[in-house]
């Protein structure tokens, strides 16, 4: 690609003696595979793909700050196979690296949190119709979950060596460093064994941890809503130093760099972001967990400010990916959470709120999902409608809507 010094890419490949495609600056892409690795001593070992490309990418750092020095900036994207699974037939598995295949992990298994195994008829069809987790099925999850944390092992040796290089090159003080993930992961929940493509907070959460010139440490900022497509545009403004112009009007993303560096307060920040899927049918473990029509776009709400009862709301809408792609027509299915009252989401009130919240909603959805650029940021603050008279637009009360939300003690 243009402006990549350096790219070394596999697809997912293989975590043992895995190919990769490699290119640089003017030189053709080639395929290379690793398969005559050796340890310290210059004994032959397995090669391993985490291992690979964190030695790949400390080389690249080096070689850039010993060809430009310490004073030019460069990126370096570092991602990785692990934990993912190596797919194939059976109970598939991440593969750990031959020395951390017998790593004490602990022994319990995966969380058993209320919705492990859990049976919500009024979710998604994906949902509802699947079977309890078997013996051997609920063994296996747990099988994945040690086999996913001993993979991890490496990243963390990758982790640390990457901190160690920029340290032993004396720019860890001029460097920002992000560790997130690309998505969350099911054990067990909802009856479905592994895997992602849901919409639930398993799935959708990830780790996002950011370290660099200005930002405090061992700072928890749980009240900043993001997502990845804020990352490179909150990466250019750091790297520029400003706060005007410095997204580019291809990114719909906004720049949280104001609000990690303080100089910014949440007032005016957005408070609902956008979710979207689409893919196909995946059936592992011997359940279905994925369809076209688990294509979904939704709203993912967190405001304290706000009254009781909307400050933690998710909303989806789901579709026919071979049917409505780019939902023009009414949703096949929706689900809606209260996430203060219902952290696990394990009933669906959409069928007994009132219509005018919900149109409400699916309106703001609709601005976030066909919004590009500049305009991305400027819808991104959600407030619930409410005339003077105490009455939700239309003919439900406000009573009958926080009702409906659960934030009523019915029995006082």
């Amino acid at each position: 690609p243009q402006n990549v010094d350096r790219w070394l890419v596999n697809g997912g490949g293989d975590y043992i003696n895995p190919s990769f495609t490699a290119a640089s600056a003017e030189v053709e892409p080639t395929r290379v595979r690793f398969e005559n690795c050796t340890d310290s001593h210059g004994l032959p070992i397995p090669c391993y793909s985490t291992s690979i490309i964190g030695n790949a990418s400390i080389a690249w750092i080096k070689d850039h700050l010993e060809v430009h020095g310490s004073k030019t900036p460069f990126f370096a994207y570092v991602a990785l196979k692990a934990p993912h699974l190596q797919d194939g037939p059976g109970f598939p598995m991440a593969i750990p690296a031959p020395w951390y295949q017998n790593a004490t992990v602990g022994k319990e298994g995966a969380p058993r949190t209320p919705n492990y195994n859990a049976s919500c008829p009024k979710h998604h069809w994906l949902v509802r119709q699947q079977s309890p987790l078997s013996t051997l099925e609920s063994s296996k999850v747990d099988e994945l979950y040690r086999s996913r944390l001993r993979s991890l092992l490496s990243v963390d040796d990758l982790v640390e060596e990457t901190i160690h290089t920029l340290d032993d090159l004396g720019i860890i003080d001029s460097t920002y460093v992000i560790f997130t993930s690309d998505n969350g992961f099911r054990f067990g929940q909802f009856r479905m064994p592994e895997g992602k493509w849901s919409p639930y907070e398993h799935s959708l959460r990830v780790p996002f941890w950011i370290r660099g010139p200005g930002l405090a440490e061992g700072i928890l900022r749980d009240d900043i809503l993001g997502t990845h497509v804020d990352l490179m545009p909150t990466l250019l403004c750091l790297a520029s130093g400003s706060e005007d112009g410095c997204i580019p009007s291809t990114m719909d993303g906004e720049n949280l760099a104001p609000l990690l560096l303080n100089r910014s307060n949440l007032a005016a920040h957005r408070n609902v972001l956008l979710i979207e899927y689409m893919s196909g049918p995946v059936v592992r473990y011997q359940h279905i967990e994925d369809s076209y029509n688990n294509t979904f776009r939704g709203l993912r709400l967190i405001d304290p400010s706000l009254r009781a009862g909307f400050q933690n709301l998710k909303y989806i809408e789901f579709t026919d990916l071979r049917e409505d792609w780019n939902f023009t027509k009414a949703p096949l299915e929706v689900e809606l959470f209260n996430l203060d009252r219902d952290p696990f989401e394990m009933e669906n009130i959409a069928p007994r709120v009132p219509a005018e919240l919900l149109v409400q909603l699916r309106q703001m959805l609709r601005k976030l999902f066909a919004c590009s650029g500049e305009s991305c940021r400027g819808v991104s603050i959600f407030a619930p409608e409410e005339e003077s008279s105490g009455q939700f637009r239309g003919s439900s009360s406000l009573h009958d809507i926080k009702l409906a939300l659960g934030i009523l003690d019915i029995s006082s």
